[in-house]
């Protein structure tokens, strides 16, 4: 019977840091941005492409693509009833003001508090590090020709940037996969236990159009707009709050006034509410209820003219709350590959965004984040990840493949 210690001794072997440095500057310059499309933009299928194409490389035989240009790919028997599902993402910011956003420029990490080497390049700092590292795992598995009596499930979804659970839903209801656990994009090889989720709203207020030499003659859809935003903010009640992630909150990030021309009173003005949500919450519920006081306004005269205000809600992209605890089996199956292979116990943290791990778990998926990345660099100019971490978590990854699966 094999030696699995030696096994795997001899998997992490092949993983090193000028592997993990190639690999990233590989993936860092293939753009595959966040456009007007969304995840129907075609970079991100040529992306994808380029995953496919590594896969099939390295032995993966079972690759499928589902319609919305998601990759899903299989390795294993599945004979033990164990399952793994490690989910990566193609998006990442656009390239904005970045210089070289796609060179893949290598420098040392010192100046930037990291260790080793850093890559650059868009989506390093959260989508392409992991990505590299989960490929590097996979890779020297198989080079290895590591049997795993499990199921390994591998996806690269078109999303990443949209706040929105649409690709790993389509994903998961079209061809059905399911898993015991799963493990996503991290921050500095800690672990997330849990994120508040969130509900985008629009309130739109409509009024009618003059010249603004003329107030009283029109409808002013900004004035009702701002004391939307006043009986909303003042109206809203957090009485539920969380150990851990603390309280729901309500921001204002988005408030566009049309026409959009000179000297004009406007006639509609649209609100952006972003809405957190903990664990528990209902997010139709948590919209239904800002609604119900933006809907205040609707037939209050605007004071200038008298005339009567309307409010309309659009609710937008939504994404679950996620939470599981330090004791539960995705972690603890991650606190022991890390400490096999790198001798210690990862750090633990509650993040700040929402991302798929809700999805997952409110779909029994046991699910949360793990992997390299530099949350302090994310859309920014100096968007990075750290070539030594980057190779660290890929020996992780492997270790939780092998410990699991084989």
């Amino acid at each position: 019977m094999p030696d699995p210690d030696h096994a795997l001794n001899a998997v992490t072997s092949l993983i090193t840091e000028d592997r993990a440095k190639v690999l990233m500057v590989e993936l860092a310059r293939v753009p595959s941005p966040l456009t007007k499309l969304l995840e129907a933009e075609p970079q991100l299928r040529a992306f994808i492409d380029t995953v496919e194409a590594r896969l099939r490389h390295i032995g993966f035989t079972d690759v499928r693509r589902d319609t919305m240009g998601n990759l899903l790919a299989t390795y294993g028997r599945g004979e033990n009833g164990r399952s793994l599902l490690l989910v990566t993402n193609a998006m990442n910011q656009p390239a904005a003001t970045m210089p070289n956003p796609y060179g893949g420029e290598v420098r040392d990490g010192t100046p930037y508090e990291l260790p080793g080497e850093v890559v650059l390049g868009k989506g390093l700092s959260e989508q392409k590090a992991p990505l590299a590292a989960i490929l590097l795992a996979l890779e020297s598995i198989l080079a290895h020709r590591i049997a795993l009596s499990g199921r390994l499930i591998f996806c690269c979804c078109v999303s990443g940037e949209t706040g929105r659970h649409d690709a790993i839903r389509n994903l998961i209801e079209e061809t059905g996969v399911r898993a015991e656990m799963a493990i996503l994009n991290g921050t500095g090889n800690r672990i997330s236990l849990g994120n508040r989720g969130r509900v985008d709203l629009t309130i739109a207020v409509h009024g009618s159009p003059c010249h603004s030499s003329r107030p009283t003659s029109g409808c002013n859809a900004v004035t009702g707009a701002l004391e939307v935003i006043r009986r909303v903010t003042q109206g809203s009640g957090f009485g539920a709050t969380h150990p851990d992630l603390g309280l729901p909150t309500l921001a204002v990030n988005h408030i566009r006034s049309f026409p959009e021309t000179t000297h004009t009173i406007p006639d509609r003005c649209e609100i952006g509410f972003d809405r957190r949500l903990l664990p528990g919450e209902d997010p139709d519920a948590a919209a239904a209820e800002i609604a119900a006081l933006a809907r205040t306004v609707d037939g209050v005269p605007d004071p200038a003219s008298g005339r009567p205000w309307s409010v309309e809600m659009i609710q937008g992209p939504m994404m679950y709350p996620s939470l599981v605890r330090a004791d539960s089996d995705v972690v603890q199956a991650l606190n022991r590959a890390s400490e096999m292979v790198l001798g210690v116990v990862p750090p633990t943290y509650y993040a700040s965004n929402a991302f798929d791990q809700g999805y997952l778990n409110h779909i029994g998926i046991e699910a949360c984040t793990y992997g390299p990345g530099e949350e302090k660099f994310a859309h920014t100019d100096l968007d990075m990840a750290s070539v030594r971490r980057t190779c660290d978590a890929a020996k992780v990854y492997a270790a939780l493949v092998m410990q699991r699966l084989s």
